[in-house]
């Protein structure tokens, strides 16, 4: 399979694509299985869940939810069950592989090829076709290997043969969206009674007793604004690190410009930079010379070569559309057609016989000059002799290493900075525990990888060199732990008292709430209530998604679910608002438009093929034993970075 994506960049063969069976790949999104190389975490089938795989497919979760979200923390991952969920997913993907395995489906080299020249990330951006280097680089900047994309992209493709059969082809019954539009487009008529945070008596100012309490009564309590703790201080790390960075090295190296000439010279003859020429023309097969500039003689005076060929008892001509030179199977064919300008009509005697051919369009290859493409050999070349600097200074500290030398000594033997960092939390902050944009860049600097590797190891003993960002490596000496404890009142008097305040007027609202509740309950006019207890009464005609000022989700959800005419006190307070509502009127939908409906039809297909595929893995992990469990919690504790719940 490496071998045929290597090939293809030489030479590109015409296939024929068949659609990819992956839905959904952006490439970040691969749900394959990593070949794990540790104990599993869980079990399923012929299949397992790895260490190294459930930690690397969290991790890199991690990686892409901060890629649009760069306040998203470890601690945010964790009170979400962001790892649960990887895990569960896992688990999933490893059924349905391994009941396709026992099944004996299959992927094939040239399916996994053709799935692979599909994908639009792979391209490359002057050709705007599949590339391999394109494809090693894009592999590289997202943390996968060239085996590693293999083993996933034939997963998906494998598993989505077993999970197509299943879920393709459902026709629910035309009730169900007749049901849904129902459902969908029932209105109703709401009343509440609001009583807002604005409206609570004045708060005493807290004892520290008071605060202390609230503390220790919330101690995982998280700021809104960043989802990180605000009454504990994490676990804090001091590190000395030793990079190597390939951009580091490139900066000092002189490239020799024949060199770049060469490679220049070397990648226009094999059609690697610029655009190639493309042809379209129309192919009639003659049975001889004479016939071919006969055929010609009848195009040029502006004939059709259908109607010529059908005259003449031929093969109906081959229409050829905006081809490549490789494209065309016949070499002296093409090399007569490529060379011929556009509206020429002509014979050529290729390899299989005489043509008659009239080149109906196309356009010249396009191939940027030496000048233009100076800075990008300049970079490649510069990078791949920093990469043989950098290795050889590697091997130097490694040495020195193995030879009982310490860290800083090491590095000053090969020649690399040390740097020292005062203690760190895993997310790079100091200990004022500011979220600043120093502390972001900080944070950047040191990578994803680095700071979670650095809170894994033995504190004075330095780690061997590991891997990180595309081509780059570390070592890091933790130089002393400080390890997680509450903090002092004095350091979140603020937050603590901003908390505890909040929490005094939601046990004043609910209280005010229950008693209007009561009175309403008793025969009160709603209106009257709503003086008394310094509430407001709104109304407003809502759809089951819609929502309108104090009328939030929350509550349009639960209005939602009562009866007509009955009053409920809100069980959800969003905003610090609390109250009573009715239901006075339920709307009932119009009669859905013909379009409507079929569209309708289509969303609850699709929603019946998901709940077959759900009951499809629900089954397999029945049949494979994981719904009683089997999942190793000490393997998914040291995975995930969570603590041992063994060593407790």
């Amino acid at each position: 399979m490496l071998t045929s994506f290597r090939s293809f960049a030489k030479s590109p063969p015409a296939l024929v694509i068949v659609g990819l069976l992956i839905l959904g790949f952006a490439f970040y999104g691969v749900g394959g299985i990593f070949t794990g190389s540790g104990t599993a975490v869980a079990a399923v089938g012929n299949e397992t869940v790895s260490v190294n795989e459930l930690r690397t497919a969290y991790n890199r979760e991690i990686q892409l939810i901060q890629r649009d979200d760069p306040s998203f923390t470890q601690d945010m991952a964790r009170e979400y069950g962001l790892g649960d969920q990887v895990l569960q997913r896992l688990i999933v993907t490893s059924a349905f592989s391994s009941k396709a395995n026992e099944l004996g489906l299959a992927i094939s080299d040239e399916t996994l090829f053709t799935a692979a020249s599909r994908i639009e990330a792979f391209r490359s951006p002057v050709t705007g076709r599949y590339d391999y280097n394109t494809m090693v680089e894009v592999l590289g900047q997202n943390g996968y290997t060239e085996a590693t994309f293999e083993a996933e992209l034939g997963g998906d493709l494998l598993r989505s043969q077993l999970t197509t059969a299943l879920g393709t082809g459902i026709d629910a019954p035309p009730d169900f969206a007749s049901v849904r539009h129902a459902v969908q487009n029932e209105r109703r008529v709401i009343r509440g009674l609001f009583i807002e945070a604005s409206t609570a008596d004045a708060v005493d100012a807290p004892t520290d007793d008071d605060l202390q309490a609230f503390i220790d009564e919330n101690p995982n309590a998280t700021d809104p604004a960043t989802g990180l703790p605000v009454f504990m201080a994490p676990e804090m790390r001091a590190l000395t690190l030793v990079r190597f960075q390939v951009a580091d090295f490139a900066m000092d190296v002189e490239v020799d410009e024949a060199e770049l000439r060469a490679t220049y010279d070397y990648q226009v003859e094999r059609n690697e930079i610029g655009t190639p020429a493309r042809r379209s023309f129309t192919q009639v097969n003659a049975p001889d010379e004479t016939t071919a500039r006969a055929i010609v003689a009848r195009i040029a005076s502006g004939e059709e070569p259908a109607t010529i060929a059908a005259e003449l008892g031929l093969v109906a001509p081959l229409e050829q559309d905006d081809v490549e030179s490789y494209e065309v199977p016949d070499a002296d064919l093409s090399i007569a057609v490529f060379a011929a300008p556009v509206g020429e009509a002509l014979a050529v005697e290729g390899t299989f016989g005489w043509y008659a051919v009239h080149v109906t369009g196309g356009v010249d290859a396009d191939t940027p000059s030496f000048e233009e493409q100076l800075p990008i050999l300049r970079e490649a070349a510069a990078r791949d002799e920093a990469l043989n600097v950098m290795y050889d200074k590697m091997g130097t500290f490694t040495s020195a290493m193995e030879g009982g030398a310490r860290l800083e000594e090491a590095a000053a033997e090969a020649g690399v900075p040390v740097e020292v960092f005062p203690a760190l939390d895993i997310f790079g902050r100091d200990a004022s525990l500011a979220v600043d944009p120093a502390m972001i860049q900080r944070n950047a600097t040191l990578g994803q990888e680095i700071l979670p590797f650095a809170f894994d190891q033995f504190e004075g003993i330095p780690s061997d060199l590991e891997q990180f960002n595309e081509g780059d490596y570390f070592s890091v000496r933790v130089d002393s732990i400080q390890p997680e404890a509450v903090r002092a009142l004095e350091d979140v008097r603020d937050v603590a008292e901003a908390g505890w305040r909040a929490q005094q007027v939601d046990v004043q609202l609910e209280a005010r709430a229950a008693e209007a509740f009561d009175q309403i309950q008793a025969g009160e006019d709603i209106d009257l209530v709503a003086l008394t207890s310094g509430g407001r009464v709104e109304m407003a005609t809502l759809m089951r998604t819609e929502t309108a000022g104090l009328f939030t989700r929350n509550v349009v959800s639960q209005a939602f679910g009562q009866p007509v005419g009955e009053f409920a006190q809100l069980t959800s307070h969003a905003g610090g608002v609390h109250g009573i509502i009715i239901v006075d009127e339920i709307i009932p939908a119009a009669a859905p438009a013909a379009s409507d409906l079929a569209t309708l039809q289509d969303e609850v297909d699709s929603a019946v093929s998901s709940d077959i595929l759900l009951l499809a893995q629900n089954a397999l992990l029945a049949e494979y034993g994981l719904n009683e469990g089997g999942v190793d919690p000490r393997l998914r504790a040291l995975a995930l970075g969570e603590t041992d719940p063994n060593s407790q």
